[in-house]
């Protein structure tokens, strides 16, 4: 269990049970002058969200519908990709301005976003979706007992690109 310790606080105003209080989220790492903080396990809601939405940008032939228990092809690769949201892939931050303590839960990395020469291109940088990708791929083919895809494996890669261009998404706030 996480505890918040109540440090440098008249230490007579508190007993010393008081001082100790166990917290939910979020939880662990706070990063110094900055709103966002690293969750050790973030609500189950807040993973599903996540993973709907990634699932969705995937399969938008599928118009959000229920995924039925007889697609199990479907339903191995939103399992893959819960798998990878819910690895502490996710922070508690405060969306968007950093003044309107709206605070959500968010993937910890997005892709960026980059020039180009007709206009704003996404550079596909973030490794929790390289995750994401290399999980949908290898659920697609468990064969491959998640080798390395070599080079000259033109359909594979190819695949596993177009499988990663699919998941790729920005932050919330671009």
């Amino acid at each position: 269990m996480n505890y918040l310790i109540f440090g440098l606080i008249s230490p007579s105003l508190f007993s010393s049970s008081a001082s100790a209080q166990p917290i939910g989220y979020p939880a662990a790492r706070v990063q110094v002058g900055s709103v966002q903080v690293a969750a050790s396990r973030a609500p189950e809601k807040a993973i599903d969200r996540l993973t709907d939405f990634i699932f969705y940008n995937l399969h938008p032939q599928l118009n959000r519908r229920k995924i039925r228990s007889d697609e199990t092809q479907y339903v191995n690769e939103w399992a893959a990709i819960k798998k990878v949201v819910s690895d502490d892939n996710l922070v508690y931050q405060d969306v968007c301005d950093g003044n309107s303590r709206n605070y959500e839960w968010l993937l910890s990395k997005y892709d960026g976003e980059g020039g180009g020469r007709q206009g704003r291109t996404i550079s596909l940088s973030s490794p929790v979706l390289n995750k994401v990708a290399d999980a949908v791929f290898y659920t697609r083919h468990p064969e491959l007992g998640y080798r390395r895809i070599q080079p000259s494996e033109t359909r594979l890669v190819s695949e596993w690109s177009k499988i990663r261009q699919g998941v790729s998404s920005l932050h919330p706030c671009y």
